[in-house]
């Protein structure tokens, strides 16, 4: 089963496709980063935690996208003649959508170190801030949610049919780029753009970090959505041996 996840992985981080996204990823990232939050937000510093979240809210529909192109692969016919390789060791149908799961989920941590790296980065060179520790929990905040639920419904989409995967992206993309700025904000950009202008104004002149309890429900349920759909997934394949 380790053999088949690191062909797989190895097979996807090298393909034209992932080295693509990753850099569209990164031009992308560079000039959210230049543009919109080099003015901070919501009259916040650009390095604030509420700025480093709008951040990751307004780069994180490409990320997406680029796990569920990734994805799409999988339900297209050259995956086909890749499995007579992989079907050599007999694992179920459930054990291979795991393991491509795992995969995705790797690509995607790819996608997210980088983005935080071209992060820093700026944050350094132009305003000489290293105090990243405070970001790393609202990072999880933000993405464990998003992949874990995009991945759940792309899974599904894709048993039907590959385009759906398609139509899925295109519905990221609206999401992503003209959301809402409520408590379900998919992506946080909007609701950390919006949320810092109903709070109190601190001693350092922004609004001390803080999470809405109604948001962080909403996070747990697209968490708990997204791991009710791969299980469903799971339940749904038939628990055989592959046979090449």
């Amino acid at each position: 089963m380790s053999k088949i996840f690191y062909y797989e992985l190895k097979r996807m981080l090298l393909s034209k496709l992932f080295i693509g996204m990753l850099i569209v990823n990164g031009v992308f990232a560079w000039y959210v980063l230049k543009t919109d939050i080099i003015a901070g937000i919501a009259y916040t510093a650009p390095f604030s935690v509420w700025s480093y979240c709008a951040y990751l809210g307004k780069v994180m529909p490409i990320a997406i996208i680029a796990v569920l192109l990734l994805l799409s692969g999988y339900y297209g016919k050259k995956q086909k003649q890749v499995e007579i390789l992989t079907m050599a060791v007999p694992v179920t149908q459930t054990e291979q959508m795991m393991i491509r799961t795992a995969v995705m989920g790797s690509c995607f941590a790819i996608i997210c170190i980088m983005l935080a790296i071209i992060a820093m980065i700026f944050y350094i060179r132009f305003f000489g801030f290293g105090g990243f520790g405070s970001f790393i929990l609202p990072a999880f905040f933000i993405i464990l949610p998003c992949f874990v639920f995009s991945v759940g419904i792309g899974q599904l989409f894709g048993r039907f049919h590959q385009s759906l995967i398609y139509f899925l992206m295109l519905i990221v993309f609206v999401a992503g780029f003209y959301g809402v700025q409520n408590t379900f904000d998919f992506f946080c950009a909007g609701y950390f753009s919006a949320y810092p202008l109903t709070l109190p104004v601190s001693n350092n002149g922004e609004p001390e970090f803080a999470i809405d309890i109604k948001f962080g429900v909403s996070r747990l349920i697209y968490l708990a959505s997204g791991f009710i759909c791969i299980t469903f997934n799971a339940m749904l394949l038939k628990h055989k041996p592959s046979k090449a």
